[in-house]
């Protein structure tokens, strides 16, 4: 297994290492899984609202209305973000004064799950355009690995 898939034909020619069986179907499908885990920035959920549909995160300014949100496998649509002002109530014991800490409240969708520990926001820099390779390519590609599983 190469250290750097740098284009989408790296991943085409180790395609074709596992069906020659140089290659382990699942060792391909671990390198596609982190691929696709690239497309977005994690971080962690502060809060999620009653109603499942508004997600509190540590400021993020990659949050954009109309990109992909994964939240537990499953892919929402952000429609709003909102940056809030929080203040830090322990700085303000500590020192007297007040810090100022930005939170970013994610409108989505569809309702979350209330369990979620992490939320990923699409990133502004598509991985899978620097690969040169689509997503409709890559879940191909996993249909044919699923036959050598």
């Amino acid at each position: 297994m190469p250290k750097v898939i740098g284009t989408g034909k790296d991943i085409y020619n180790l395609l074709g290492m596992v069906q020659a069986g140089t290659l382990e179907a699942a060792e391909l499908r671990e390198v596609i899984n982190g691929i696709e885990e690239e497309k977005y920035i994690f971080v962690p959920v502060v809060e999620i609202s009653e109603d499942k549909r508004y997600i509190t995160t540590n400021y993020l300014a990659e949050a954009e209305k109309g990109a992909k949100v994964l939240c537990e496998g499953k892919e929402y649509t952000i429609k709003s973000v909102e940056h809030v002002a929080v203040e830090q109530q322990s700085q303000k014991e500590d020192t007297g004064e007040a810090k100022e800490e930005k939170k970013t409240v994610i409108g989505v969708n569809a309702d979350m799950e209330t369990t979620a520990e992490k939320v990923g926001v699409e990133s502004p820099v598509n991985i899978l355009d620097t690969l040169g390779i689509t997503q409709g390519e890559l879940d191909s590609i996993k249909g044919v690995l699923a036959r050598y599983e």
